[in-house]
């Protein structure tokens, strides 16, 4: 009997067939509901149920470069504003190989369809090398060196002046401005031209010492030195003993320093000492005696007319509450000017090279002041840099007239 109730119990072979075979059938039919029930329910879930994608942007930057953090800061302020998901990549820039290394890290395993930088012309040559391999568009927001735009690219975006630029608006200020300041005809003019022997300064004093030239003004010599050169005291008397009343310098804030301190210890000072680049525009140089009354040739400052940059203001006040400081200098201000044109535009990749290149904004539309209009080249044919001073511990933009944010200070 025990063996006929388990029997009954376990089944034969030809019933557990049969059960495998149910139990089989029921997990198809399920899977058959499933399939036909996901189309039904996606059609029934809200849009913004769904959570947008997340966009991922390269930013290749020096770490130890005062300029270049401070161009960062702006190009982050302008991320942290952006109306979607927005995740910003770092990669280091160095070496020409580093570059070239983590441009292709932050494009192939960090998935950005879109890389920012640098402040240094040669980590941005080393950027368009390897975009240009990997179809991504390469913005480069503050350096200005002419070499950028000597190699073609159809994957350069530069919001910022050029080298050219420079040069232009210093033969303004020199030829129309300057010599009524100092009582003097333009002829008296005696001009040196003093500059770091690297890429963005050497092409900033070759861009002035052309447009000088000509423009018919007196440029007795232009010299080089090696950066963090401890040749200043000599370079100085060199320029006294030539007679310079205008002295033209580009180089890093630490040689600026060093300038200064060499005009004071000789002790002479040429009635023109102007600074070219964003390195005389550093609020660290205001620590420095001489400073005050000196120019600066740059992107505009905070400091600028209101009716030009009226982002400018804003701006600071931004930067005052992410930062807890003033901003250093004009450079956070133009690269945050430029990365909201960039991030404002629709599309990725080359769809996005090609919304830029459509944008025609005229000057007085960015927060410095700028306008937005780029050539076949990527370059940004509405970006000037402006004539400031040192007054009150604080550069304040003078010339041209629409920037100028009050009268240059007696001499």
């Amino acid at each position: 009997m025990r063996g006929l109730l388990l029997g009954w119990r376990q089944g034969t072979p030809r019933d557990k067939q049969r059960q495998v075979a149910r139990r089989a059938a029921r997990r198809d039919n399920r899977r058959v509901i499933r399939r036909r029930a996901l189309p039904m329910l996606a059609l029934a879930a809200p849009a913004f149920a769904q959570a947008p994608a997340e966009s991922r942007i390269g930013a290749i930057f020096p770490a130890s470069s005062l300029l270049s953090d401070e161009a960062l800061r702006g190009l982050e302020l302008a991320v942290e504003e952006r109306g979607r998901p927005t995740r910003l990549v770092r990669g280091e820039a160095g070496e020409a190989a580093q570059v070239l290394a983590e441009a292709r890290r932050l494009v192939q395993a960090e998935r950005c369809t879109l890389l920012f930088g640098s402040g240094n012309v040669t980590s941005a040559l080393a950027a368009l090398q390897a975009v240009d391999s990997l179809e991504v568009p390469f913005v480069e927001l503050v350096a200005t060196a002419e070499a950028l735009l000597e190699r073609p690219s159809r994957w350069l975006i530069r919001p910022g002046p050029r080298a050219a630029d420079f040069g232009a608006v210093a033969a303004g200020a020199l030829m129309r401005v300057l010599p009524g300041w100092l009582g003097q005809p333009t002829e008296a003019l005696r001009i040196a031209l003093l500059h770091e022997a690297s890429p963005s300064p050497t092409s900033l004093a070759e861009s002035c010492e052309a447009r000088l030239r000509e423009a018919g003004l007196t440029v007795l010599e232009r010299l080089t030195h090696a950066p963090r050169t401890a040749e200043m005291p000599a370079l100085v008397q060199r320029l006294r003993t030539a007679g310079a009343s205008a002295l033209l310098h580009a180089g890093s804030e630490a040689d600026a320093a060093a300038l200064l301190r060499a005009l004071a210890e000789a002790p002479w000072r040429p009635p023109v000492i102007m600074g070219l680049g964003s390195a005389w525009g550093l609020a660290e140089l205001a620590r420095t005696a001489g400073i005050e009354g000196c120019f600066v040739l740059d992107v505009p400052p905070v400091a600028t007319a209101e009716a030009l940059a009226p982002g400018a203001r804003p701006f600071a006040e931004l930067y005052q509450r992410r930062w807890g400081a003033a901003p250093r200098g004009g450079l956070s201000l133009a690269a945050y000017s430029g990365a909201r044109t960039v991030l404002a535009a629709p599309g990725e990749r080359l769809a996005l090279r090609q919304a830029l290149g459509a944008v025609d904004q005229p000057e007085g539309t960015l927060p410095n002041g700028w306008g937005w209009r780029l050539d076949e080249r990527g370059q940004n044919l509405r970006a000037a840099p402006v004539l400031s001073q040192w007054q009150a511990g604080r550069p304040v933009a003078v010339w041209p007239e629409a920037a100028a944010f009050g009268p240059i200070s007696p001499p």
